[in-house]
C-alpha cells in the first residue's frame, strides 16, 4: 500500500494517474482522474479509437527541433534524414545514437520521447495535475528495471510516482476490474501483431487465500504474410483457419469464460470462422488499450486497496513467491517480524529494521510460499559476534531481493549503548526461495 486511502484522495484531489504502454513500435496512454472509476485512452484522432502512438523520433536538420509519433512520420517523408526507431531495444542494449553529428544516450532518448508523449495530455491531465505513472512492458527483469530507472532519472519529474509492471500483470488488473463473471474460469488474451501471434491464460488457485492468478504465455508459429498490402479472400481464409487450429487445441477441455483479441494483426475481420468458435459458450472482445488500461487500474489497486484488491495476487516471474519474516521474541513472548510480502514485485522489496540479541547469536526466519505448500524456516548464525563485554547486542539489518528467488541479507553489529561501542562487525547471507 503506498498510501492510506484517505491520505492519497486528500492529497492528490484533482489529479490524474497514467497507465503508460512501452511496446516495440508504439505507446499508449490511458488515464485516470482520482475519484473516477474507468481511466480514457488517448486517441491521435479526436473522437475516434486510435490508440497507438507510432515508437519514432525525429530531429529536423537545420533546427533543434524534435518530433515524435506521426508528427515524426511525416516530418520524415517531407525531409528525409534519420527516423529513429527501436527507441526501447536500443536502450536495452545501451547503445548510443547519432543524429546530425550528434550523439545521444538511448535512455536519455526514451525519456524525450515519454516527455514529449506526455505532453498530449496537455488539456485534461499536464504534468502538474499527474500523481503517478505506471509504465508496463513486454517484459520485466533486471535489465528492463535498470534501463526503466535510468529513464526516469532523466525524465526529472520527482514530483511524480513512477512504477513499472510487465503486460501479463496489467493483464491481470484489467481482467480484476471487470465483471466476476467474465473471469469465473478461465481467460485467454490473443495477442497480434502482424504475422506474429501470442497468448496468454489466466487462471485462479482458488484454493489458497489470498486467491493466486497465473498467466501461461504461449508463442506460435508465424501465420504466412500477405503478399499485398491488401489481402485476397483466400488469404484470410487461410488465415483463419490456422488461427482456428490454434485456439481449437487451446481450449480443448477447458472451461473459459472469456477471450480476448487485441493488436494490429486483428484488425480487417478475417477470423470469422474462428471467432464463431469462440464465442460458443464464451465472451469475446475486440479491443486495442487493454495494456495502459491495466496500468491504470494496477497503480489505483496499490493506491487504493480494495477488498476485492487485497483478495488477488498475481505470481508472473518478476514476483516474490512467498511471505519472508523473523521469528522473535517481542515483550516477553513470540512474535513474527514481516521482512518480504510474497506479491510484491522482486525490485520493490526492501527493508531495514533493527533488533536486539541477548546472548544468542543465532536468527530464523519463516517463509510461507503463497501457492499454499508447507512453511520453511532457515537459519542464520551470526559466527564470531562478540557478546563478552555485554549481555545485549544491538544488530542493524537489511533485507532486499536480489531476484526473484535470492534475499540478500546485510547485518551490522551497532554495540549496546555508549558504554559498549560497536565492534565493527558485518555480515553478509542470503536465503533462496
Amino acid at each position: 500500500m503506498l498510501f492510506g486511502k484517505d491520505s492519497f484522495r486528500k492529497k492528490n484531489i484533482g489529479k490524474y494517474i497514467i497507465g503508460y504502454e512501452l511496446g516495440k513500435k508504439h505507446v499508449q496512454i490511458s488515464y485516470l482522474k482520482i475519484g473516477d472509476k474507468e481511466p480514457e485512452t488517448f486517441s491521435t484522432v479526436a473522437g475516434q479509437e486510435q490508440y497507438n502512438i507510432p515508437f519514432v523520433m525525429y530531429k529536423q536538420e537545420d533546427k533543434n527541433l524534435w518530433y515524435i509519433g506521426k508528427e515524426a512520420l511525416a516530418k520524415y517523408e517531407e525531409m528525409g534524414g534519420v527516423l529513429l526507431t527501436d527507441l526501447l531495444e536500443n536502450a536495452y542494449r545501451q547503445e548510443t545514437t547519432e543524429v546530425n553529428l550528434e550523439t545521444y544516450d538511448s535512455a536519455a532518448l526514451l525519456a524525450l520521447f515519454v516527455k514529449r508523449s506526455l505532453s498530449y495530455l496537455s488539456f485534461v491531465a499536464p504534468v502538474e495535475k499527474q500523481a503517478a505513472i505506471m509504465f508496463t512492458v513486454e517484459t520485466l527483469n533486471q535489465k528492463t528495471v535498470e534501463v526503466l530507472r535510468e529513464m526516469v532519472e532523466y525524465l526529472q519529474m520527482p514530483q511524480v510516482l513512477i512504477q513499472f509492471m510487465g503486460k501479463e500483470e496489467s493483464f491481470f488488473y484489467y481482467n480484476l476490474h471487470t465483471d466476476p463473471s467474465l473471469w469465473a474460469n478461465r481467460v485467454y488474451m490473443y495477442e497480434m501483431q502482424e504475422n506474429k501471434l501470442q497468448s496468454y491464460q489466466l487462471y485462479l488457485n482458488r484454493q489458497t487465500k489470498p486467491v493466486v492468478t497465473l498467466i501461461e504465455k504461449k508463442e506460435y508459429e508465424e501465420f504466412p504474410m500477405y503478399e499485398n498490402e491488401e489481402p485476397t479472400g483466400e488469404e484470410k481464409e487461410v488465415r483463419d483457419q490456422i488461427f482456428l487450429e490454434y485456439v481449437t487445441e487451446d481450449m480443448e477441455e477447458k472451461i473459459v469464460s472469456t477471450v480476448y483479441l487485441i493488436g494490429d494483426g486483428f484488425l480487417g475481420e478475417w477470423y470469422q470462422k474462428s471467432v464463431r468458435f469462440l464465442c460458443g459458450k464464451r465472451r469475446v472482445f475486440l479491443g486495442n488499450n487493454l495494456y495502459s488500461k491495466g496500468a491504470c487500474f494496477a497503480l489505483l489497486d496499490k493506491m487504493e486497496p480494495t477488498e476485492l484488491s487485497v483478495s488477488y495476487v498475481y505470481l508472473g516471474t518478476d514476483k516474490v513467491k512467498a511471505n519472508v519474516g523473523m521469528e522473535l521474541i517481542r515483550q516477553g513472548a513470540p512474535s513474527y517480524l514481516a521482512i518480504l510480502d510474497g506479491g510484491s514485485s522482486w525490485y520493490d522489496c526492501k527493508k531495514e529494521w533493527d533488533m536486539i540479541l541477548e546472548g544468542d547469536n543465532r536468527l530464523v526466519f519463516r517463509i510461507t510460499p503463497l501457492d499454499g505448500k508447507n512453511t520453511t524456516r532457515a537459519e542464520i548464525v551470526l559466527h564470531g559476534l562478540l557478546m563478552n563485554k555485554s549481555p545485549l547486542c544491538r544488530i542493524r539489518a537489511e533485507g532486499y531481493m536480489e531476484n526473484p528467488t535470492t534475499l540478500k541479507l546485510k547485518f551490522r553489529e551497532m554495540g549496546f549503548g555508549e558504554f559498549y561501542p560497536s565492534q565493527g562487525q558485518y555480515w553478509e547471507e542470503t536465503i533462496e526461495l
